[in-house]
Order: C-alpha cells, then structure tokens, then sequence
C-alpha cells in the first residue's frame, strides 16, 4: 500500500464516508481510495442511494487533485455524474485522475467499482485552485469576498 499523501483521510468529509486511502501512481496521476457507506446512505432498496455516490467520487477526484497539484486545495466546481448499477451498501473503491492542470482550473475524473469490481458510476469535474482556510483574510471571507 502507498503511503497517503498529507492528511488527506483527517478531512472531516473523508471521515465520514469511512475513506480508505488505497494507492496512487505518480506515472498516469491516478489516486484509488476505498469508502465504507454509512447506514444513513442507504435507500429503500437497501443500496446506497444515487447522488450519495458523488461524495465517495468527489472526495477521490479532490485527492487526484491534490496529489497532481502538490498539495493544492480546489473548489469543485461542477461534476457531472453518471450511474451505471446500483451500489450495495458495501465497500466500494474510486480511481480518480486529473485529466488536465491548469494555473487556476483542473479537470479531473473518477470511476467507481462495487466490493466485486463491477463499474458502478463515472464522474467529471472541473475544479478551481484555491488557498487554504486562513493562509489570507480574503481567502477567510471566502472566494466571493
């Protein structure tokens, strides 16, 4: 197993989605984390519910970034996300990548597979470099400020 880049499985949304840091290849910039779903993910047929899927995909395609971008943080700005199968309410892996990387935007995409290896769900998203929370008073007011 490789060694997770800095604190990315202390942030409080990885915590939450029972995140497991699984691999990363700097040669083709591809990021593998597993995540355990929460009983609270479930719906009524006893999967995890559709768009509690862009968490899991989200959360890997920010650590593709993170990685590509040496430990920059992003703001996810739009994902696009497509549901092939259900997902049981079981561990389930992402390979995420950042496609390209710019100064201020990075586009970055992820697969999801079930406990068996079944593709489950495919997502993109395009991402902005941000600072980190503090490292400026503007950056504290938020991006808008």
């Amino acid at each position: 197993m490789t060694k997770p880049p800095n604190n990315i499985l202390q942030w409080p949304s990885a915590k939450l989605m029972g995140a497991e840091f699984v691999s990363h290849d700097e040669a083709d910039g591809t990021v593998e984390m597993a995540f355990i779903p929460p009983e609270g993910f479930a719906n009524m047929r006893g999967c995890v519910q559709g768009g509690l899927l862009a968490g899991p995909m989200d959360e890997a395609m920010g650590a593709a970034v993170f990685v590509a971008t040496n430990g920059g943080l992003q703001l996810t700005l739009d994902i696009n996300l497509s549901l092939l199968r259900p997902v049981p309410m079981e561990r389930m892996t992402v390979k995420a990548r950042a496609v390209k990387t710019g100064r201020r935007v990075t586009y970055v995409e992820s697969e999801l597979f079930d406990v068996n290896g079944k593709l489950c769900a495919r997502a993109t998203a395009t991402t902005m470099m941000t600072g980190w929370p503090g490292a400026d008073k503007q950056q504290e007011q938020g991006p808008d400020a």
